[in-house]
């Protein structure tokens, strides 16, 4: 499985990085994961983009009122 980097590194407050949504661990284990480990590990950070998208939008909203 090709890496899901989209090369826009930047690792939050919870070391999650906000380009392709993988934990500090997931983007240094990479490359020693089986594909079943990295499937999960895809799926995983796209979940924590979304969450991470939605809660951004959230908060701007809170901000308006």
């Amino acid at each position: 499985m090709k890496s899901p980097c989209i090369g826009h590194c930047a690792i939050n407050q919870q070391q999650i990085c906000s380009g392709c949504g993988r934990t500090r661990s997931e983007i240094s284990n990479w490359r020693t994961m089986n594909e079943q480990e990295k499937e999960e590990a895809a799926l995983c950070a796209k979940d924590r983009l979304r969450l991470s998208s939605l809660q951004m939008r959230n908060k701007g909203g809170e901000d308006d009122k």
